[in-house]
């Protein structure tokens, strides 16, 4: 029932697909849409490439995680890794599985093409291990049910081989070879498992409800008349969708009509009128004899006109205003403003697919967390994180999930972006807080790691012993994280002799008859390097229509 129900938006998927796929184009006619013989059907490669370079974009972005809350600084940097090994971890246990390179891929290509996401987060400890099973589900295939209090119930379906569920089941009864269905449902209660309509696993759902993320893309118009359902959550193509039929219908005329010129049609007249077969028509470069009356003659046909031409322009000017891929061509070089202006073109349609991505990070950053707590209340320290990365974390590591909050920014990186936001910065030195320049401006993906170095960088330029001390702090904060205990020693040695070289030359300035021992524990001072903006903030002529303030010798 909820199949059916959800069955127009299945078919504006479908249709999406198709037009990515470049499946083949057939020209109909308009009375009964039947094919229409011995013309050239021409499928136009315009959706698939505008698809690929909004996902190629979006695959280039970095994550900014904060958590801030009612929780010391120390604690919210430990569950801001948490959350990014427990994400590593997946991305590994993915391409081990299923060879997908990373959670994020997957979803950047169908947060365009199918526009809804989903994922199943299961954290699970096996014999004292901390596991990961997730699983990014295709929402074509996914049928759900929501309810007052979220989730009622989600039913991924997929499509496997008989060898492949062999191996899992290796008690189940299976006929058949390839593209098997497998349901596998969950709700608050129980999770079962049906292959080709027969269940052949359950179990208790400990959880109390489905661990699933379901997120719906803020595009489209969100209205709720009779049958939104086709509407909700609109992908990537939705502004252009029509007008990609028009343009291969265009194209397929033009070429059939161009192709005719190789194959014209001919007619001669003939007096007294026959039932014999009519004499061939010459072939290229072929000279004949015939008799009078009987000459071919081109049939005459309408050529494509200048209004045909015409609209051809303007529809391929719509698609270009639905979805600009091309980037702007300037004879000077662009000013700040400027690249801001054709940055935000692409970022219109980037926005909701951004949100969407980031409100699923965010719920199974939640989700993580919460199944972490529950599954290793016994278990104590666990091992989180990719194969030679992994870190120790424990319940109490994570605190009450009530009292903080989990922020996930994802940071588009666009070259010419990065250089109108250096342009921007650099204008904002001085007025502007430093940390809003950091972490609103130029995107920081580690905004309180980018402080803190130049904290560190102008204690130098201000007291050698400041900086030793705060690098002291650094290597000790280091060798806390550091799973290998002959590494964490080194960083902890490497600790005291700073603290001691900081000790030391605050004591020599106690003594000032010793002046040799504060030259040799004495760090060199680094000078500030000095940069500058690679293009102008407002251009060499400033805002259109302003004034520029005289400047008096």
């Amino acid at each position: 029932k909820r199949q059916t129900a959800l069955q127009k938006l299945y078919d504006r998927m479908d249709e999406t697909k198709d037009f990515v796929y470049l499946e083949d184009f057939t020209l109909k006619d308009w009375d009964d849409d039947k094919e229409i013989r011995n013309v050239i059907n021409v499928t136009g490669n315009a959706p698939a490439v505008f698809a690929n370079a909004i996902i190629s974009d979006l695959l280039t972005a970095h994550w900014q995680t904060v958590v801030e809350g009612d929780i010391s600084q120390r604690q919210a940097h430990l569950i801001e890794q948490f959350i990014e090994d427990n994400f590593e971890e997946a991305d590994e246990m993915l391409l081990n599985r299923f060879g997908i390179s990373s959670l994020y891929a997957w979803l950047c290509n169908h947060v365009c093409v199918r526009s809804l996401i989903g994922v199943r987060w299961l954290s699970l400890v096996e014999d004292g291990e901390y596991k990961i099973d997730c699983l990014p589900v295709d929402m074509r295939w996914t049928p759900y049910q929501m309810g007052k209090q979220g989730l009622k119930w989600v039913a991924p379906i997929t499509f496997r081989s008989k060898d492949d569920l062999l191996e899992e089941y290796p008690e189940a009864s299976i006929s058949g070879e390839t593209d098997i269905e497998v349901r596998d449902f969950w709700n608050g209660e129980v999770n079962e498992v049906w292959i080709a309509s027969q269940k052949v696993f359950e179990q208790k759902n400990p959880l109390g409800k489905p661990p699933f993320v379901i997120v719906f893309p803020s595009a489209g118009f969100m209205l709720r008349d009779k049958g939104y359902i086709e509407h909700e959550a609109e992908d990537i193509l939705f502004l252009n969708r029509d007008l990609y039929k028009e343009l291969n219908r265009s194209l397929s005329i033009e070429q059939s009509i161009a192709f005719e010129a190789l194959y014209p049609a001919y007619e001669y007249e003939q007096e007294p009128f026959d039932a014999a077969p009519a004499r061939p028509a010459p072939k290229a470069g072929e000279t004949r004899k015939v008799p009078k009356g009987e000459r071919h003659v081109p049939v005459e046909k309408r050529q494509l006109n200048q209004a045909a031409m015409i609209a051809r322009q303007d529809i391929q000017g719509m698609i270009e205003r639905g979805g600009p891929t091309l980037p702007r061509q300037y004879n000077a070089p662009p000013s700040a403003v400027e690249l801001f202006g054709e940055v935000e073109l692409l970022a219109k349609l980037q926005k909701p697919r951004l949100e969407a991505l980031q409100v699923m990070r965010q719920g199974l950053a939640r989700l993580m967390i919460d199944q972490f707590i529950k599954s290793s209340t016994k278990a104590g320290e666990l091992l989180v994180g990719r194969i030679g990365k992994k870190n120790r974390y424990s319940a109490s590591n994570l605190g009450d999930p009530n009292k903080y909050l989990i922020k996930c920014e994802l940071i588009t990186s666009n070259r010419k972006q990065e250089v109108a936001n250096w342009a921007l910065a650099g204008a904002a030195r001085g007025t502007a807080p430093l940390k809003v320049i950091i972490r609103d401006i130029l995107k920081a993906e580690d905004p309180d790691g980018w402080i803190r170095e130049l904290d560190i960088e102008e204690a130098r330029r201000a007291d050698p012993a400041i900086a030793l001390f705060e690098q002291a702090i650094r290597y000790a904060e280091e060798a806390e994280q550091l799973a290998d205990s002959d590494d964490a020693d080194v960083k902890r040695i490497q600790s005291k002799m700073l603290t001691e070289r900081g000790v030391a030359l605050i004591k020599a300035r106690q003594q000032p008859a010793q002046p040799e021992l504060s030259e040799k524990v004495r760090v060199p001072q680094v000078e500030e390097p000095k940069g500058k903006s690679l293009i102008p903030l407002l251009g060499r002529q400033g805002i259109p229509g302003s004034r520029q303030p005289e400047v008096e010798e």
